[in-house]
């Protein structure tokens, strides 16, 4: 999906809600009840999400990850890391300029996150701890083809995961609520390419939750989903 052509003035009503409080009740992993994936650790991110590049680190980076072979000729490496990752974790984000690819670097290893194919690669991130064991993973929204999507890059398992489900023809963003993460539709200001642009959140549509081990979505529901049948 090419951002650009979402740079319209009314907000995209498109949003996902990571909730990450405790678990209430009986805190097994066991049984059919779900729970909010736990997170003692506070949500971070930025609101409205402002994504930049540097060269800080890139050309290390590029070459260390040598292995990845662009389709496109000159493709520059930028460094995308936020402040407050880098200030709060071991991970560094690059992005290739041209191909749109995302790639992560922890503990001296390159891995490819939030495929950039057709569409606009990594576009915000969050620090939060989706699998509950109690340290951050890095969560991404990003677009492939016309499609958005969220995912996040394990630490301890050194894997990146697409959670299920996916925004046909809406720009995203990630919000933090405390302990809960949003992924709201996005409208976009200040855009001068897939590398610097500023998105504004709108309203929630989902929540992440932990269910029996496995990190998933689960839709909120709108105001006319609520609403009771009609007797016939």
């Amino acid at each position: 999906m090419n951002t650009a052509k979402w740079m319209k003035p009314a907000a995209l009503a498109l949003a996902l809600s990571l909730a990450l409080g405790a678990c209430s009740g009986n805190s097994g992993k066991n049984g059919n009840q779900n729970r909010p994936a736990a997170a003692q650790l506070p949500v971070l991110t930025d609101s409205p999400y402002q994504l930049t590049a540097t060269e800080e680190g890139a050309a290390d980076f590029s070459a260390l990850n040598s292995s990845y072979q662009s389709p496109f000729a000159n493709d520059t490496c930028w460094n995308i890391t936020p402040g407050f990752v880098s200030e709060n974790s071991d991970f560094r984000v690059f992005k290739y300029g041209s191909s749109n690819e995302t790639f992560v670097l922890y503990d001296g290893s390159a891995y490819a996150v939030g495929s950039g194919l057709g569409g606009d690669g990594v576009t915000s991130m969050a620090l939060a701890d989706v699998t509950g064991d109690g340290v951050y993973d890095l969560c991404y929204a990003y677009s492939e083809d016309a499609d958005s999507r969220v995912g996040y890059f394990d630490p301890a398992q050194k894997t990146a995961n697409e959670l299920p489900g996916s925004f046909h023809g809406q720009a995203i963003v990630l919000r933090a609520d405390g302990n809960t993460l949003q992924v709201c539709g996005a409208t976009v200001t200040g855009y001068e390419s897939l590398l610097s642009m500023t998105l504004e959140p709108g309203s929630e549509l989902a929540q992440v939750i932990l269910e029996n081990g496995t990190v998933t979505l689960e839709k909120t529901a709108s105001p006319e989903e609520d609403k009771p049948a009609p007797q016939v």
